[in-house]
């Protein structure tokens, strides 16, 4: 009895202890309050808008050409019997130096034959104008005697008495005639030789424009270099037969040097934001040689009329002062930089906060403010805008998938 009474009172204490652990436990656990948590918005970084100076920039490639390039020829064709000294791809050549000479054979007996032709023609005109001088003499004559009968015959017709007979009045009136017959002949000899005299004028004339045009071909059987400069892609020996305006090599004048260079898409909307589209802005050139650049600057001086489509662009010039001439040479490939200073202050945002060129998103109050923005200028480093009293407000540099006017988000803590 006593062991059954031991055992129900060992079981009682268990349950009675059981009870009060899982009172304790229940009494002990933290309780779920119903603190506010935010709901999980969005996190987005942002920055403060900052209002200063800022500069257009434009960056370009290009190449430095020669201002004047001259392709070699000759204006007829001609054996090369003579070449200059020195004369090689590469080399640089000064102003009047021989580059080859043609044989001048063919001209130098057309301009004897010419010659000849005018010492004849010469002495013809000497003796037309002998001939002029003698029939003027004669005409002169005949005038005298003319007079000298026409006297006689008035005085004889002026006579009352008639002592003259009938016969010697006609033999003075036939003398009479045949003096004027021999001068309207004289007369018409005279202007007969006067044409004559006026057409070997006209050939001597003709001679002297043909021969001062031979002189001038012979002068050019010697073609020297019109300016100085670099030579390259010759093709002349002697001996060699060449063809009617036939290109044998290229002069480029290297002491007129400038930096051809093409600008398209957004840095030619740039360019059209330049005074006069960017003629007579100075550009920075940079060439880099192994670990070395050489800067030097240049001016605009022109632009293509039309959009070259293989480059999707347009080509610009700009004439390189002959003091950096010696830095930069003929054919560098360079690095270009052209740049204007905004009039008024602005504001450089990231390209990524811009929203279809128009719109950024401010913050205000934990949520997003659509603002309308007016672009300046899309540079390499983010985009111009214009202040608009936009300067100290916080803009939205994270961009969400979805993000629209009046959006909550939090704000990524920094």
């Amino acid at each position: 009895m006593k062991s059954l009474y031991k055992s129900i009172l060992i079981s009682f204490i268990i349950i009675i202890t059981a009870i009060i652990i899982y009172i304790l436990f229940v009494n002990s656990r933290p309780l779920a309050n119903s603190k506010e948590n935010s709901i999980d918005y969005p996190l987005v970084e942002i920055t403060k808008l900052i209002s200063k100076e800022h500069s257009i920039n434009i960056t370009a490639y290009g190449e430095v050409i020669s201002e004047r390039v001259l392709k070699i020829k000759y204006r007829d064709k001609g054996r090369i019997i003579r070449i200059g000294n020195n004369i090689n791809n590469g080399v640089y050549i000064k102003k009047g130096d021989l580059l080859f000479e043609v044989d001048p054979f063919n001209i130098k007996n057309d301009l004897k034959e010419k010659n000849s032709s005018k010492k004849i023609i010469l002495l013809t005109i000497q003796r037309i104008i002998s001939q002029m001088e003698t029939t003027h003499l004669k005409q002169q004559e005949l005038i005298v005697q003319r007079d000298i009968i026409k006297k006689q015959l008035n005085k004889i017709l002026a006579n009352e008495n008639k002592v003259f007979s009938e016969n010697s009045i006609d033999n003075l009136r036939l003398s009479l005639s045949s003096k004027e017959e021999k001068l309207l002949d004289n007369i018409e000899l005279i202007n007969l030789l006067s044409i004559e005299l006026e057409t070997y004028k006209a050939e001597i004339e003709k001679l002297d424009y043909n021969m001062a045009k031979l002189n001038n071909d012979l002068k050019e059987t010697k073609v020297v270099a019109p300016f100085s400069g670099h030579l390259s892609n010759l093709n002349i020996e002697v001996g060699q037969e060449i063809s009617f305006n036939e290109v044998l090599g290229e002069l480029s004048d290297s002491d007129n040097l400038e930096v051809k260079f093409s600008i398209g898409g957004i840095d030619y909307y740039k360019l059209m934001q330049f005074s006069n589209n960017g003629i007579g802005e100075t550009i920075t050139i940079k060439w880099l040689i192994g670990n070395k650049y050489y800067k030097a600057e240049a001016i605009i001086n022109r632009i293509d009329g039309s959009i070259n489509r293989e480059i999707a662009g347009i080509n610009l010039y700009a004439s390189i002062p002959s003091s950096s001439l010696s830095e930069i040479p003929l054919g560098a490939f360079v690095e270009i930089k052209l740049k204007r200073q905004v009039l008024s202050n602005s504001i450089l945002v990231p390209l990524s906060s811009v929203f279809n060129n128009e719109f950024i998103f401010l913050l205000k109050d934990g949520r997003l403010k659509k603002q309308k923005i007016r672009i300046i200028s899309e540079e390499y480093y983010g985009i111009l805008i214009e202040d608009d009293e936009l300067s100290g407000k916080n803009i939205v540099i994270t961009r969400l998938s979805d993000m629209r006017n009046n959006m909550s988000i939090n704000v990524l803590a920094k």
